[in-house]
């Protein structure tokens, strides 16, 4: 009876003792998955705020020299008045940039895993056209129909609509987001990720 219960007794120590080292096994296997989470979602956190520090990235400048012939007369009935018309021609400069909003980025946005991280990025976008410079090499008044401001600032608002299709034309887009990709790439193998893979949104 004595050794049945010494036997029992030690059973009940063994069971008890295996089931305190699985229990403590889990415990700390929980533990360390929660760290991870936590040291991901601060990476994930602190990174985001790096990059919407940037907040627009700017990858490509072109640059444009044109010449603006303007034409203009009074008309009746679509019958051009004679000594009515007015001319100008301008030497114009201008710059076009293109470039990722990367102010709008979220942690949905960014996955990391380990040393190897993604991006989604919305894609490039024209963010500015600009006018450099103009020049009038000639301009011409007509009869009681004189060149003015309005006349001016018309031809060179047009200018900037034809400006935008031809910057796209050239592949101004296209280029932003390939050095956005380059740039972006540089600046996350410097702060230690070794696997970059940066994507566009359709």
């Amino acid at each position: 009876m004595k050794k049945t219960n010494l036997l029992f007794r030690t059973l009940s120590i063994l069971i008890v003792g295996i089931c305190v080292i699985f229990l403590g096994i889990f415990a700390l296997s929980l533990s360390k998955n929660f760290q991870i989470v936590r040291k991901s979602e601060t990476n994930t956190s602190a990174l985001l705020e790096k990059i919407k520090q940037i907040s627009q990235l700017d990858t490509v400048e072109l640059y444009y020299n044109e010449i603006l012939d303007y034409h203009a007369a009074m008309t009746i009935n679509d019958f051009e008045l004679p000594f009515t018309e007015k001319s100008f021609i301008f030497l114009v400069k201008a710059k076009v940039q293109s470039g990722v909003d990367l102010a709008s980025l979220t942690e949905e946005d960014i996955q990391i895993v380990d040393k190897s991280i993604t991006l989604t990025l919305n894609r490039a976008i024209i963010t500015s056209k600009e006018i450099l410079e103009y020049k009038a090499y000639t301009e011409k008044d007509g009869f009681f129909n004189p060149v003015t401001n309005e006349d001016t600032l018309d031809t060179l608002n047009a200018f900037l609509l034809r400006l935008n299709q031809q910057a796209l034309d050239n592949g101004i887009l296209e280029k932003a987001e390939v050095n956005a990709k380059l740039v972006l790439e540089s600046f996350l193998n410097l702060i230690g990720y070794e696997e970059v893979v940066i994507n566009f949104k359709e």
